[in-house]
């Protein structure tokens, strides 16, 4: 957690020296913070451009986790590298994905599982709710992102027990994309996310 644009740089330098591929923020509101919801927003323009000339100067790049609309343009406008969830994409923001060069990485089958497994696995009530909020919305922004001609990759965000079920993310995104798109996301795409494609 760190608060201004002196503190985010800190901590990015902090993360690179111990060698990261890449650095991750949360943009905004995530299903397991009791403080926040989906549809918010956390760090500035500013604080986010300091991360990403961080993590650029030494040829890295940086991912967000984000939901929200305002989050998600507010990472295009920084030079944000890959949107993981994007749930609740519109078309606006997924016009300024496509104008920055962003990648959509959903992952769609954590919500599903979440919200089969949450109580069981001992969740909190108010986190297999937003969980459900991310479920509802997780097809259409897949669509959205399609139309609009994004490129998409391939997660799963799959946690402790939850982990064997990682390959339904193809199945889950095939619905949407089709069984070659799926597979796309999953190897083509995921390793131009990675910088691993040749």
């Amino acid at each position: 957690i760190y608060d201004g644009v002196t503190a985010v740089r800190i901590g990015a330098r902090e993360q690179i020296r111990q060698g990261v591929d890449f650095v991750k923020i949360m943009a905004g509101g995530g299903a397991a913070s009791p403080s926040d919801e989906l549809d918010t927003s956390q760090y500035s323009l500013e604080e986010m451009q300091a991360i990403v000339f961080e993590a650029e100067a030494v040829g890295k790049y940086v991912a967000a986790h984000c939901y929200s609309d305002r989050g998600i343009k507010l990472c295009c406008k920084a030079g944000i590298r890959t949107i993981e969830h994007g749930n609740l994409l519109t078309e606006s923001s997924a016009d300024a994905m496509k104008e920055s060069g962003a990648y959509l990485v959903p992952t769609m089958v954590t919500y599903v599982m979440i919200s089969k497994m949450g109580r069981e696995l001992g969740l909190p009530d108010d986190m297999i709710r937003k969980i459900n909020q991310a479920l509802e919305k997780a097809e259409s922004s897949l669509a959205i992102a399609l139309s609009k001609g994004i490129k998409i990759g391939s997660g799963s965000d799959c946690l402790g027990p939850m982990q064997v079920y990682k390959g339904m993310a193809l199945s889950l995104q095939a619905k949407v994309m089709g069984p070659m798109g799926a597979l796309m996301a999953a190897t083509k795409t995921n390793a131009e996310i990675i910088k691993q494609e040749k």
